[in-house]
């Protein structure tokens, strides 16, 4: 006697309700996706290479910007004159920079590496960071407003970043699980897969308009000769945008992939289960 197990049918209502889930688990993927990037930014390392090109690109502009080797040389002069080895760049400042600290490097690095020794107090500190590198009362009184813009990148922002991060994680851990329920068969894997890679694509595409950007700037330098506000800007940008377009290209990239990666186990897994059933069955 043979017996057929009466197949389960699908609530129709699932459909509608993984429709839903699915929207909203793209709205939360990319609020978590854009906080996990502006963690990944203001962590420490990354942060203080941040606010390193920032101070260093503000502070290089009259000069010629970060490459140019005029004021490089200058400090490599007055060490060399000294006669300890060593100068104070600026007075009021404790910084001290010594042959050693600049031998080899690229005028870039050289003042990458100098605006990190202000970059990490100020990362950890804020304005009493800086203060306390400060000898000259006037210079502590000029950070009496604060630093403005730059103390955000921060430490405590990192930290609330993080809290924010994990309130948003659960919650699209929660639509993920519900899109995962209300899915059928590899659905399961290929919903998750395509809400991945929808979340993923729009911020690829603004990163590819930067890197174009980028290009034409690096074609078309805006001219020094004649120092302005939107040259100025202009220039930092072209500094600092490579740096955040790292972090994201390197988020973006990974969710990409993954999100294809499970579309595509998805797809061959129901062809395998469709060419298994479609076999003749054997006597």
């Amino acid at each position: 006697m043979t017996t057929n197990q009466a197949k389960k049918t699908r609530p129709y209502w699932h459909l509608d309700a993984k429709w839903i889930t699915g929207i909203l688990l793209l709205l939360l993927l990319n609020l978590s996706f854009f906080i996990y990037f502006l963690m990944q930014l203001t962590a420490p390392a990354q942060g203080i290479t941040l606010l390193s090109t920032i101070l260093a690109s503000s502070f290089s502009f009259e000069s010629g910007g970060l490459d140019a080797a005029g004021d490089i040389e200058i400090m490599r002069q007055k060490i060399a004159e000294s006669p300890g080895g060593e100068w104070q760049p600026i007075p009021g400042l404790q910084i001290v920079v010594r042959e050693q600290d600049i031998a080899g490097k690229t005028p870039r690095e050289a003042r990458l590496w100098f605006f990190s020794l202000l970059a990490e107090p100020l990362y950890y500190q804020g304005e009493q960071g800086l203060a306390s590198l400060m000898t000259d009362p006037e210079m502590k009184n000029s950070l009496q407003g604060g630093v403005g813009p730059l103390g955000v990148i921060s430490a405590q922002t990192h930290g609330n970043l993080v809290k924010f991060f994990a309130v948003s994680a659960l919650a699209s851990l929660l639509f993920l699980g519900l899109l995962i329920y209300f899915s059928y068969r590899f659905g399961r894997l290929g919903s998750p897969g395509c809400v991945i890679f929808m979340a993923a694509i729009p911020s690829l595409l603004l990163l590819l308009l930067a890197r174009g950007w980028l290009a034409q700037m690096a074609s078309n330098p805006p001219s020094l000769s004649e120092p302005s506000v939107l040259t100025r800007y202009a220039e930092l940008a072209a500094d600092v945008v490579p740096v955040i377009l790292q972090t994201a290209t390197r988020l973006y990239l990974s969710l990409l992939g993954l999100g294809v990666l499970l579309m595509l186990v998805a797809f061959i897994g129901s062809i395998f289960v469709r060419e298994k059933k479609a076999l003749p069955e054997s006597a």
